[in-house]
């Protein structure tokens, strides 16, 4: 059982590493594509577009599939993406990678986690899907800087191999070690996306857009906007991305006892006004190491302190129809990864590693007012405080 769950974890980690690392060595891709950092940055959109995209059409196409075949055409797909993406002549054929490893991704970290749940019995059913999501907290926190730094010094064609023999061993344990399990009752697109029609699933789901796409901005150029305090130092730079990810698991165990004691709403209406002015300062007040150290890990922090009571609220929204609204906000996280990836294209193209944080505080703006009337459009309903956080789904990312 012990063994079954860490090889999940395993995919996770490899989702997780592929997801953050791109961002931190895509100056080095850039260089080898010939193309220039900001159409480098498209790479990352790609992959998040794809996630958002494919996430629902291929849970409704393939999603009643036994548990343990989805995951290995899921990992096989997304291995074959970032090999791709390794081996890419030039930038289209990268593109292309990016947008298969995308799609693979976007099978993965659902079907994990119902089949850690599936495998455990009730009473460890919480510890069984931490265990996968753990996965994903190991690679911020570890795999990323790892990765990045790896990229930076050897190629970065050398992080993607990395993934993809992660993405190996995972798929041989899942293919040796998983047992045979029944696939969940077919449901079509239109079902899957119905939630979407009601007025407070939807405001909850673009106010999860805008607050990440806001910390995206940022995130996407993180080498640029540390550069000043790194000198480009490839060692400096993943130190910064560790102190991002130490945050960014603070952050994960605070706001889950902030919505226990305070309630969801409340919670996010602390987050995310603090998720605005941190990932607005960490471009403009990023100027020596030990202030880019710190700067990171609040931006870190309050990044992911969005996605658990974002969670909470929209199920809340939509209690019955749970699994598919919980789907729809997986898919939003990656909606705003790569609109915070034009965003900060945008800004880069205009300022600079400055321009980076106004664009990030404009998206802010939009976000806060998309929160406000969020939460006016839930407000009559009301959203329970004790309403159960849905199991493993608290540190998915993610998205974030």
């Amino acid at each position: 059982m012990r063994l079954r769950l860490l090889i999940l974890a395993l995919g996770n980690f490899a989702m997780g590493v592929d997801t953050f690392v791109i961002a931190p060595i895509l100056d080095p891709m850039a260089d080898d594509l010939a193309v220039s950092r900001t159409t480098a940055g498209w790479l990352i959109t790609a992959f998040a577009l794809s996630y958002a995209v494919c996430g629902p059409g291929l849970a409704a196409l393939i999603g009643h599939r036994p548990p343990r075949r989805l995951l290995l055409a899921a990992l096989t797909v997304f291995a074959v993406g970032n090999a791709l993406t390794a081996v890419a002549p030039g930038y289209w054929v990268a593109m292309l990678g990016r947008v298969v490893a995308g799609a693979g991704a976007s099978m993965y970290t659902a079907n994990a986690l119902a089949v850690a749940r599936a495998m455990a019995p009730p009473e460890r059913s919480g510890r069984a899907t931490a265990t996968v999501v753990g996965g994903l907290t190991t690679a911020i926190v570890l795999g990323l800087p790892l990765g990045a730094w790896l990229g930076a010094n050897t190629g970065w064609q050398a992080t993607l191999w990395v993934v993809v023999a992660l993405t190996a061993v995972a798929a041989a344990g899942v293919a040796f070690s998983l047992p045979w399990m029944p696939g969940q009752a077919a449901t079509s697109l239109r079902e899957r996306l119905a939630p979407l029609t009601r007025p407070p699933v939807l405001t909850t789901l673009m106010a999860t857009w805008l607050c990440l796409s806001t910390s995206w901005t940022v995130y996407n150029y993180v080498d640029q906007v540390t550069r000043k305090a790194t000198g480009g130092d490839a060692a400096k730079t993943s130190f910064v991305l560790l102190s991002f990810g130490v945050g960014a698991v603070a952050g994960n165990l605070l706001t889950g006892r902030l919505t226990d004691r305070l309630g969801p709403a409340r919670t996010i209406g602390y987050a995310a006004p603090l998720l605005v002015l941190a990932a607005t300062a960490a471009p403009l007040l990023s100027a020596t190491f030990p202030a880019a150290l710190a700067l990171a890990a609040v931006w870190g922090l309050f990044h992911w302190m969005v996605n658990v009571p974002q969670q909470l609220r929209v199920v809340a929204a939509a209690p019955q129809a749970a699994p598919l609204v919980l789907g729809l906000h997986q898919s939003t996280i990656y909606i705003g990864i790569s609109t915070g990836g034009v965003a900060g294209a945008v800004g880069f193209t205009a300022g600079g590693a400055h321009g980076v944080g106004y664009a990030a505080l404009a998206v802010g703006v939009l976000a806060l007012a998309g929160l406000a009337v969020s939460l006016r459009v839930n407000k009559p309903a009301g959203v329970a405080r004790s309403l159960p956080r849905p199991a493993g789904q608290a540190s998915q990312a993610a998205s974030s």
